[in-house]
This record gives structure tokens, C-alpha cells and sequence, in this order.
């Protein structure tokens, strides 16, 4: 027995270690690169007992090995659990724009559940996926009273199932399908104009097919804006693949900028394949900004409304920034 678990440890530490170095090379091209990918957090747990058997049982080689991805692994995840050395605060003249992404699912079928967390939350800019064209309307309904001195502003994308709510007035520009399921929109701030993408790839099809629509958006669309860019949505990736290390060379993820923790956002205690109920595993809803902004605040509420997906929320400020230390 202790020498098949020898075997299997030191298989599954040699594989670890020759998929995170190829991932440099190959992103998330090859199949077990992309599983590592989606992954990694729940790698890191199964690496520690693991060790910590190892250790028991004397096997310093192996325990090594195993220390190596460990390490490498923990050390990236590192920034989300440290205290933040950053206290972030609005200058005078500065906006505060709370943004929630919130992937409802398009078979729940509590209105009245998705209202309740919305209001809430009372977000400034929220991003919808998978919002059928009836609990649209009804979600009109239920939000009339979401800002205590005015009626929300509403944008809806029929063909994306996509929908963009605003304490402030909004105008459609475009309805990008072929952009990872881009619904893109013109919010007059107080501000200043602010231009939001609420994208929503979808699972089907191949992942490069995916990269290659977020790719597009980001080049055509979202790097020549001139002024402040909010994107947010379901983007069905984690922050380790290859899409998302893309977006994050030229844009800020709030979650990594003020959050803490994994922040896992999919799948919530309401999604029972077979009946069972699985816990959050994933993040892969996200909300990233451009240099006009700073994150003060992120997060995950583990509250689902009865969706499959937990919304994903943050706090940004637009225009001047005091940073103090």
C-alpha cells in the first residue's frame, strides 16, 4: 500500500510540476493546462495532505517535489490573503460607483428572490446574464424603487440575454455577439461618461474560440476608448487561464485589486446536478476597470437569489485618488 501511494504521490508531483512550467509556453492549449487552470485553488488543498503524508512517512524526495508546486501555487494566491498595505480613499470631487456583476440564470424562476438581493445591494451599475425577455420585465417592475430619489435606467440585449441597470442615465451602442457576448453601453455620470461592457462568452465551442472573441473586444473596442472603462461579467474563466492573464496586462480586476480570498462565485448551493449540492469551486465572474479608476472594495456575497452563480460586487472610484500607506 506504501508503495502505491508512493507511486501515485511522485506521478501526480512530476505531472503538476511539467504542467504549470509548460503553461508558460502553451497557456491553456492543452487539455491538462486548462484543468490546472480552472483548478488550482482546490490543487493547492489536495497538495497539503498529500505532504503532509509524505512527511510522515519520511519520503523528504517526494516531499520536495510536492513542496515545489506548493509553493509556486501558494505564492500566486498569495496577494489575495495578505493585508492590504493600501488605504484607498476619494479625494474631493472624486465619484463612488458601486458595480455588481450577476449572472441570475435563465431557469431560475425567482423574481423576487434576484429582486431582493439587487436591492440589496443597491449597486450604481449593475450587469445581468442569462435574463429571459419576461423576468426582464418583471425585474422592471420589481426595481422601480432601487434609488430612493430617482427610477433606474434600463438597457436590455433580447438576443444576449443581457441587461445593464444604472442609477444614472444610460444609452446602447452596441450588441457585439460575436465578442464574447459584448452588450456595451454609454452611462452619464456625474462624473463624466463612463463606458461599460457586459460580456457573457458562451460555454459552447472551444475555449480558443472564446479567447479569440475577448481578444477581439479588447483590441477593437476596449483599448482605444479614450475615457473610464467598466468590464463585468459571467466570462466562464478563472484568474489563472490564459484569457483572463490577456485582460489583465492592460486592465485592473477589482477582486485582486481590494478583495479577499478565493472569492469563489460559481457554482452556489441552489445548482444540485443530480441532486447533490456542490459548494462554490470557481470564480469566473469578474469586474475589471482602466486606469481611471481605483478599487476601494470587492467581493463575493453569498447570497444566490436562487441563481447558480453568486454576484461578484465592487466599489470604484472615478477620477482623483488619495493613496495613503
Amino acid at each position: 500500500m506504501k508503495s502505491l501511494f508512493c507511486f501515485l504521490a511522485w506521478l501526480f508531483a512530476l505531472g503538476l510540476i511539467i504542467i504549470l512550467i509548460l503553461r508558460f509556453w502553451t497557456g491553456d492549449t492543452l487539455m491538462p493546462g486548462r484543468l490546472v487552470s480552472y483548478f488550482m485553488p482546490w490543487i493547492l488543498f489536495l497538495l497539503f495532505p498529500i505532504m503532509v503524508a509524505a512527511g510522515i512517512t519520511q519520503r523528504t524526495a517526494l516531499l520536495g517535489a510536492l513542496a515545489a508546486s506548493f509553493l509556486f501555487i501558494g505564492l500566486s494566491y498569495a496577494p489575495l490573503f495578505l493585508p492590504s498595505v493600501k488605504n484607498v480613499c476619494a479625494a474631493s470631487g472624486s465619484l463612488s460607483l458601486k458595480v455588481v456583476s450577476y449572472n441570475i440564470w435563465s431557469r431560475n424562476p425567482d423574481i423576487s428572490g434576484i429582486s431582493r438581493i439587487i436591492q440589496k445591494m443597491r449597486p450604481d451599475i449593475l450587469l445581468l446574464q442569462e435574463v429571459e425577455g419576461d423576468d426582464f420585465i418583471h425585474l422592471t417592475e420589481h426595481l422601480q424603487d432601487l434609488y430612493p430619489d430617482d427610477r433606474p435606467y434600463f438597457s436590455y440585449a433580447p438576443s444576449m440575454l443581457q441587461a445593464v441597470v444604472s442609477r444614472y442615465p444610460l444609452t446602447p451602442i452596441e450588441n457585439a455577439t460575436a465578442k464574447g457576448q459584448a452588450q456595451k453601453v454609454r452611462v452619464i455620470t456625474p462624473a463624466g461618461v463612463v463606458t461599460v461592457f457586459n460580456v457573457h462568452p458562451l460555454r459552447k465551442g472551444s475555449w480558443q474560440r472564446r479567447h479569440r472573441q475577448i481578444s477581439a473586444l479588447l483590441q477593437e473596442d476596449i483599448l482605444p476608448c479614450p475615457g473610464p472603462v467598466i468590464l463585468g461579467g459571467d466570462f466562464n474563466t478563472t484568474d489563472q487561464t490564459q484569457t483572463y492573464r490577456m485582460l489583465s496586462q492592460h486592465l485592473k480586476n477589482a477582486h485582486w485589486e481590494s478583495g479577499w480570498g478565493f472569492g469563489f462565485s460559481f457554482p452556489s448551493l441552489t445548482w444540485r446536478p443530480a441532486g447533490i449540492p456542490l459548494p462554490p469551486l470557481i470564480r469566473i465572474d469578474h469586474i475589471f476597470y482602466n486606469n481611471h479608476f481605483t478599487s476601494r472594495t470587492a467581493g463575493t456575497l453569498k447570497l444566490s437569489g436562487g441563481s447558480d452563480h453568486y454576484p461578484v460586487h465592487a466599489e470604484l472610484l472615478l477620477e482623483e485618488v488619495v493613496s495613503r500607506r
